[in-house]
């Protein structure tokens, strides 16, 4: 069903307000598994309900006490809304400035429900909808620096590059990351006779090489100062008072910019 006015869009936008709220805070602290849309809009709904049903109750009360004691007419009569078909129309202001306060108490409701859970359950923010390639890419590699990156494939073989692109959304089978540099290094079949595989530079005859998700066993990634080429912490590894100058683990023929 579609709101057909604006005054209902508002309206249907106004209930469901709190749960989505709930719900954004909620996948920040838990990166739970892909859901329908079906179980999804019905969780935004029961919590949208739950929040409103609270505010209201709350309101009620307020609005009771402040008639009582003082006479203050604070919000809306819901009894005389029920009764009165002209009440609306008297009291357009109120109801508006009514709407507006349940709307924001529920608000209020479910961002303090979500830091009780989180203090209680002690569960720090997690990565969300973020990927670990999108952290690791992107929020840890330190100003000025590049990253090379080790791509073990599930064939055993190996790539050793700069990270030129990726692609960090959707499925992880369906994503992409892509190498280059001259130090391009392909490690692949065993050579004849021993355990060693064999050791290719190819970043001198091929620009790039792009490797589907699906294929890839693991990556490891070190950061490189793209002026020196000497090895520089993540944005976010603690720094140590004792902590030395590390030279890039030498991997095919070392890292060099690209």
């Amino acid at each position: 069903m579609v709101p057909q006015t604006i005054g209902a869009l508002a309206s249907f936008l106004a209930l469901v307000a709190p749960g989505i709220v709930f719900e954004l805070l909620r996948e920040q602290r838990r990166a739970g598994p892909k859901e329908t849309v079906f179980r999804e809009a019905s969780r935004v709904a029961l919590s949208s309900l739950a929040f409103t049903v609270a505010s209201t109750a709350i309101l009620l009360g307020v609005h009771a006490l402040a008639s009582k004691w003082f006479g203050w007419k604070l919000f809306a009569d819901l009894t005389a809304l029920v009764a009165k078909p002209d009440y609306v129309k008297q009291n357009v202001a109120l109801l508006g400035y009514s709407a507006v306060a349940e709307l924001v108490l529920a608000c209020l409701l479910a961002l303090a429900f979500d830091a009780v859970l989180a203090r209680r359950r002690r569960q720090p923010r997690s990565l969300g909808r973020q990927s670990a390639w999108f952290k690791v890419f992107r929020e840890d590699r330190p100003a000025n620096a590049l990253c090379w990156v080790h791509v073990m494939l599930e064939d055993g073989s190996s790539f050793f590059g700069f990270l030129r692109s990726y692609d960090a959304a959707g499925d992880p089978d369906t994503r992409e990351i892509v190498l280059e540099g001259t130090k391009l290094t392909y490690v692949g079949e065993p050579v004849t006779g021993g355990d060693e595989k064999k050791t290719t530079v190819i970043g001198r005859d091929w620009e790039r090489v792009v490797i589907p998700g699906a294929r890839i066993r693991f990556m490891r990634v070190q950061y490189l100062d793209a002026e020196t080429g000497a090895r520089v912490d993540s944005a976010r590894r603690p720094v140590t008072a004792d902590a030395a100058p590390r030279k890039p683990v030498e991997q095919a023929v070392g890292p060099e910019t690209p």
